[in-house]
């Protein structure tokens, strides 16, 4: 079922996407919410620290209304990456990624804590219980459908998919990564 999934993207043409020169400023915290993040289930307790990265962070200078879209990101040589959409008035905003206010954030989180990664994804706030992508997670976002997915371009394997009919408002892509 996964490779239908990714067949639909095969027919998809790749998105080029320019980033505004604004840069999110060091100061914000975007990894620094996750990392103080409690989950508790089924027994399995994680608690990340509060330390703080150094990152660089770009939202698209074009924004999305309509229409299906494809790009990917390298994801590599990043220890913490968040890539995905986010509404257009989040990008003015010095906030960090899980705050109750940006709940119209769709990305897919990763940070590393020790030699350790974590994977989360927002709305919901949810951990993923999967290997950390190497190299590029491709983004495909189905806005008539207000849908979006996350693939790992390595393996060809889907890594999640938000649900349909999740936002109606224009959203622009966003990336950050970082380095402890």
């Amino acid at each position: 079922m996964i490779n239908l999934t990714l067949e639909v993207f095969s027919h998809l043409s790749t998105v080029k996407i320019a980033f505004n020169n604004e840069v999110g400023s060091q100061h914000i915290r975007l990894f620094d919410d996750v990392r103080s993040l409690k989950y508790e289930h089924d027994s399995l307790y994680v608690s990340l620290d509060g330390i703080t990265s150094k990152y660089f962070a770009a939202w698209g200078s074009q924004g999305f209304t309509s229409g299906k879209q494809y790009w990917e990101v390298d994801v590599d040589s990043s220890w913490d990456w968040a890539v995905g959409v986010c509404k257009d008035s989040w990008t003015r905003k010095d906030d960090g990624i899980l705050k109750e206010s940006n709940r119209d954030n769709f990305l897919l989180v990763c940070v590393k804590e020790d030699h350790h990664y974590r994977l989360w994804t927002t709305i919901p706030n949810n951990p993923l219980y999967i290997e950390k992508p190497q190299g590029r997670v491709g983004v495909f976002l189905d806005f008539d459908s207000g849908s979006m997915g996350f693939v790992d371009v390595a393996k060809r394997s889907l890594l999640w998919r938000y649900e349909d009919s999740l936002f109606t408002f224009p959203v622009r892509p966003f990336i950050c990564t970082g380095h402890m």
